[in-house]
C-alpha cells in the first residue's frame, strides 16, 4: 500500500480535516475551532501518501484507554476512496498499542460502510434497547447555534 498511518498530531492538516468533516451528515457545518478542540482531546490517526506525505484520510478515537473506545470521524479524501484505506486504517486503529484489552468498542456508521467494520468484528448492538443517546446531528446548522470556541478575530 502506498500509504502510511501516523498518530502525530503535528502532521494533521486541520483545514483539510475540517473541509472533509464540514460536509458530512454527522458534522455538517462544524466550526474549525471544534475540529481543533477535538483533535486535542482524541487519539487521532492521519493517513498519508508515502511519496508526497499528503494527508488523504483521518479518524479519531475517544477513549479512557482502559475499558471503552468510540471510533469516529473516519473520512477519506474522495480521490483516494476505493483503495482499501478504510480497512487499512480500521485495522491499524484496532491494533494500536494503547487500545488493546478494551471491553467495549463502539462506532456510528453508514449502512454502506457497515460491511467494512463487520470484517473486524463489529456488529449490531446485542441489546440495542439498553443503549440510549442524546443525538443532535444538525446542531452546527441551527440558527441559534453558538460557537463556544470561536476565536476573537480582533485579537492579535
Amino acid at each position: 500500500m502506498n500509504y502510511y498511518v501516523s498518530t502525530d498530531k503535528s502532521l494533521l492538516d486541520i483545514n483539510r480535516v475540517w473541509n472533509w468533516l464540514k460536509d458530512c451528515y454527522w458534522s455538517k457545518n462544524i466550526p474549525i475551532e471544534y475540529i481543533e478542540k477535538f483533535i486535542n482531546h482524541s487519539l487521532c490517526f492521519g493517513v498519508y501518501r508515502r511519496n508526497t506525505h499528503e494527508q488523504v484520510a483521518f479518524a479519531r478515537v475517544v477513549s479512557d484507554f482502559t475499558t471503552f473506545a468510540y471510533g469516529c470521524d473516519l473520512v477519506i479524501d474522495a480521490e483516494h476512496r476505493e483503495n482499501g484505506i478504510a480497512s487499512f486504517l480500521t485495522k491499524y486503529i484496532l491494533n494500536h498499542s494503547e487500545l488493546q484489552g478494551l471491553k467495549t468498542w463502539t462506532i456510528r456508521t453508514t449502512k454502506e460502510a457497515q460491511k467494512i467494520y463487520e470484517k473486524f468484528g463489529f456488529k449490531q448492538a446485542t441489546n440495542p434497547e439498553t443503549i440510549l443517546e442524546i443525538n443532535d446531528l444538525g446542531i452546527y446548522s441551527k440558527h441559534d447555534f453558538v460557537n463556544l470556541y470561536k476565536k476573537d478575530s480582533l485579537a492579535g
